[in-house]
C-alpha cells in the first residue's frame, strides 16, 4: 500500500510554501495587454509554451502555441543543460526534468520515457511542433547535438499537440539553432569502448537563418551481453522570410546504423536468454518537416505545416539451437502529416484559433510486438482554442474532435487461462479481429484553464482536461473482449514565482482520474519466439504534487536546482481501492552548477523510490525495482585566449549501484568518459 502520510505531509508543505510566497511578494499588478505580431522574423517555439527571451508569447505569431495555463505543468530543458549534463541522445537528456522515469532495457524500444506514472500508453512526441505517431524507438538514437531545447508538457491538455497528444502528456523537440556564424565540435570517448562525436554549423542572415550538423555514436557494451551500438545522423534547420508577412521553416534527419539487443538477465524469461546475434541490422529512420506562417495583418494569422517520417528496421536472431533458422522480420512504417491552423483577435482581449490536422500511418508488415499484422490508419481531427486575456486574468478553453478510419487494422485478444495453464513461451492462443475500411469512433477532449498575475513575480495557475484515449496499436487483451476506450479526467493547480536577482519556483498539485485505463498486464513469448504485451481495464486514481526550483547565480559562481514529484497512485481490483505498485511514490533531481574562472563543475543526482514489475520475469511474480541513487558529475576546463576549447571529464554513476528499472535490465554501473568541446 502507498503511504498516505507522506504526502499529505507533502502537501501541507508546499500550501505553506505558496502562502510565503504571495505574501510576501510585491503587489504592484502587471498589464496584460496582449502583445502585437513583432516586425522581426519569427522563430518558431514549438507546440508547448516555453517562455524564453527570443520572442514573447503571442498567439497570432505562433498559433500552435499552447496555452499559458499550462505553463505550471511545462519544463524545458535547454541546449546548455543537456551539454552539462553530457547527454548522447534525446532520452537522455530527458531524462532529469521533473518526475521522469526512463525505463532502461534491451528490447524492441530500447528506452521509454514516462512522467507521473503515465504509461500505457506513453507520452506523445513531436518534432518541431509536428505531431509524430510511432515515434517510440527513435529517441534512444536521435542525437543531442541537433536539439536546441526539450519542451515537456507532463499533464492533459496538450490540446494544440496532435490527435492524440492531449491526454497522454507530450515532449516536443526544437531543432538547433544560432543568432551568430557558430561551428560547434565535440569529441569523446570512455568506458564499454564507447566513442562519440558531433560537428554543428549554424548562422543567421538577414531574413534567413540555417544550421546543419552530424554525429557518429558507436558503444561495444559490457562483454557477453550483446549490447553493442553504432549509429550515424544527419540533420538540419532553415527559415527563410520571402516576404514581411511570410515565413518558412524546414527540419530534417536522417539516422542509420545498428544496434543489438541486450540479453536479459535472471530473473528475466529464460526464453529471452537464448537468443543469439540478436539485432536490428540495419536500423534507419528519416524525416522532414515544412511550415508556413502567414501573416494576414495585425489581427489575423495562419500556419500550415506538413511532414513525411519513415522509420526501417531488420530484426533478427538465432537461437542456441543450430537446428532453428534465424528469425527475422523487416519491420517498416512510414506517416504523413498535414496541418493548418488559423489564429484571429476577435477583440483587443480574446483570442480564437481553429484548426485541422491529418494524419495518414502505414506500417504494412506489422512491428514491435504485433509483427505480421498490417496497419493503415488515417487520422482525422479538428481543434477550436479560445482564449480572453485580461488585465490579470487570463481563460482558456479548447476542444478537440478526433476520427479515424482503419483501412487496416489488427485488435488482439489472448487465451490467458491456456497461457497460464501451460507457461511462459508455451503457446499461448492469439485470436485476431482484423478491421478493414471501418470508422472508428469519435474521440473527444476538452479543457478549461485559468492563470492568474497575484502579484509582480506570482501567477496561479488552474486546469482542467477530460477525453477519450485508444488502446496502442496492436494491443493485445488479456480477455476474449476488446480492450474498452478509457476515459481519463486531469486536474491541475499550482503557483509560479520569477525573480531575476533570486531565481524560479514552481509548485504545483494534480489528480487523475483513469475509468478503463489501459494497463499492461503481462509480457508473452509464444512458441514460434514472438514477444506481445496483454492489456486490461482497470480504473485508476492518482493524487500528487510537483515541486521545481532554479536559483540565481550565488557569489557569481553557482546555481542550484532541482524538482521533485511526489504520487499516490491506487488501482481499483476486486472490489476495493489498492496502492499501484508499479509507479514509484517520489521521484527527486537535485544539483548544482558552478563555473570558477576557467573551470566548470556540475554535480547532479536522482533519486527514484521503490516500485514493482512482473513484465520480463520468468516466474510471472513482481519483483522490486528503483530504490536508487544516480549521482553524476561532470567537470572542465576552458582553453585559449577566447576560452574556446574545452577539455572535460563525465563520470556516471558514482555510486556504481546496478540498479534496474525494468526486470532482467540492470544498469551498467560506474562508468567514465573524457572529451574535447570546442567553438570556432
Amino acid at each position: 500500500m502507498k503511504s498516505g502520510s507522506c504526502f499529505r505531509t507533502a502537501v501541507a508543505g508546499v500550501c505553506s510554501l505558496v502562502a510565503v510566497i504571495a505574501t510576501g511578494a510585491d503587489t504592484n499588478g502587471v498589464s496584460g495587454k496582449p502583445a502585437q505580431l513583432p516586425e522581426e522574423p519569427v522563430v518558431r517555439l514549438g507546440e508547448i509554451l516555453v517562455v524564453a527571451p527570443r520572442v514573447t508569447r503571442n498567439p497570432l505569431a505562433t498559433p500552435t502555441i499552447e496555452s499559458s495555463s499550462l505553463d505550471i505543468t511545462t519544463t524545458t530543458v535547454e541546449a546548455e543543460d543537456i551539454r552539462l549534463q553530457n547527454a548522447e541522445s534525446l532520452a537522455e537528456a530527458m531524462d532529469f526534468s521533473t518526475g521522469v522515469l526512463t525505463e532502461r532495457r534491451g528490447r524492441k524500444e530500447k528506452e521509454l520515457t514516462s512522467f507521473r506514472g503515465q504509461v500505457y500508453p506513453y507520452p506523445d512526441f513531436s518534432l518541431n511542433g509536428v505531431w509524430q505517431r510511432a515515434f517510440t524507438e527513435v529517441p534512444s538514437f536521435f542525437p543531442a547535438a541537433a536539439i536546441d531545447r526539450i519542451e515537456i508538457l507532463r499533464t492533459g491538455g496538450a490540446i494544440m499537440v496532435g490527435p492524440n497528444s492531449g491526454l497522454v502528456g507530450a515532449i516536443n523537440v526544437v531543432p538547433r539553432r544560432f543568432d551568430e556564424p557558430t561551428t560547434l565540435l565535440d569529441i569523446e570517448g570512455g568506458s564499454y569502448d564507447t566513442y562519440r562525436s558531433s560537428l554543428v554549423h549554424g548562422n543567421r542572415l538577414d531574413n534567413a537563418d540555417y544550421t546543419v550538423g552530424a554525429n557518429f555514436y558507436s558503444t561495444g557494451g559490457p562483454d557477453g551481453e550483446n549490447a553493442a551500438e553504432r549509429f550515424s545522423s544527419f540533420f538540419g534547420t532553415g527559415a527563410w522570410d520571402p516576404t514581411e508577412t511570410l515565413h518558412l521553416e524546414f527540419t530534417g534527419y536522417a539516422l542509420t546504423g545498428e544496434r543489438e539487443l541486450r540479453l536479459i538477465q535472471d530473473p528475466g524469461q529464460k526464453s529471452l536468454q537464448t537468443r543469439r546475434n540478436e539485432e536490428f541490422s540495419p536500423f534507419e529512420s528519416q524525416g522532414g518537416i515544412l511550415r508556413a506562417l502567414l501573416k494576414h495583418n495585425e489581427r489575423a494569422s495562419t500556419e500550415f505545416d506538413a511532414g513525411y517520417v519513415r522509420r526501417d528496421q531488420d530484426y533478427h536472431y538465432t537461437t542456441k539451437d543450430p537446428a532453428k533458422p534465424e528469425v527475422g522480420s523487416e519491420e517498416r512504417d512510414w506517416e504523413y502529416n498535414a496541418g493548418i491552423l488559423h489564429a484571429r483577435r476577435l477583440g483587443d482581449a480574446n483570442t480564437v484559433r481553429l484548426g485541422a490536422q491529418y494524419n495518414h500511418w502505414i506500417c504494412p508488415d506489422g512491428k514491435r510486438y504485433y509483427v505480421g499484422n498490417r496497419m493503415d490508419v488515417e487520422t482525422f481531427s479538428g481543434v477550436i482554442m479560445d482564449e480572453q486575456e485580461w488585465d490579470r486574468l487570463t481563460l482558456d478553453a479548447g476542444l478537440r474532435l478526433t476520427r479515424s478510419y482503419y483501412r487496416d487494422y489488427t485488435d488482439n485478444t489472448i487465451d490467458m487461462l491456456g497461457s497460464t495453464q501451460k507457461g511462459s513461451g508455451s503457446g499461448a492462443s492469439l485470436f485476431g479481429n482484423t478491421i478493414e475500411d471501418e470508422w472508428g469512433d469519435f474521440a473527444q477532449m476538452g479543457t478549461l484553464g485559468a492563470k492568474y498575475k497575484l502579484a509582480r513575480p506570482v501567477d496561479l495557475y488552474a486546469h482542467a482536461a477530460v477525453g477519450g484515449v485508444d488502446a496502442p496499436p496492436g494491443a493485445v487483451s488479456e480477455t476474449a473482449e476488446s480492450l474498452n476506450r478509457e476515459t481519463r479526467a486531469i486536474l491541475d493547480g499550482g503557483v509560479s514565482l520569477h525573480d531575476p536577482t533570486m531565481g524560479s519556483v514552481k509548485a504545483g498539485v494534480f489528480a487523475t482520474f483513469r475509468q478503463d485505463a489501459i494497463l499492461l498486464t503481462l509480457t508473452e513469448v509464444t512458441e514460434d519466439g514472438e514477444t506481445f504485451n496483454a492489456y486490461a481495464n482497470k480504473d485508476v486514481r492518482q493524487f500528487g504534487l510537483e515541486l521545481e526550483f532554479r536559483s540565481a547565480r550565488l557569489l557569481e559562481a553557482f546555481t542550484l536546482f532541482g524538482n521533485a514529484t511526489v504520487m499516490d497512485s491506487e488501482q481499483y481490483v476486486a472490489g476495493t481501492w489498492s496502492g499501484y505498485r508499479e509507479i514509484p511514490d517520489f521521484i527527486a533531481v537535485a544539483g548544482v552548477n558552478s563555473l570558477i574562472g576557467r573551470v566548470d563543475v556540475n554535480l547532479f543526482g536522482k533519486y527514484v523510490s521503490g516500485y514493482e514489475s512482473k513484465r520480463f520475469a520468468e516466474d510471472k511474480k513482481y519483483h522490486d525495482l528503483g530504490d536508487f541513487v544516480d549521482l553524476n558529475l561532470t567537470a572542465g576546463v576552458k582553453l585559449g585566449r577566447e576560452k574556446n576549447t574545452r577539455l572535460y571529464v563525465s563520470l556516471e554513476n558514482l555510486l556504481g549501484d546496478k540498479y534496474s528499472t525494468v526486470v532482467g535490465f540492470p544498469d551498467y554501473g560506474f562508468q567514465a568518459f573524457a572529451g574535447l568541446q570546442h567553438r570556432f
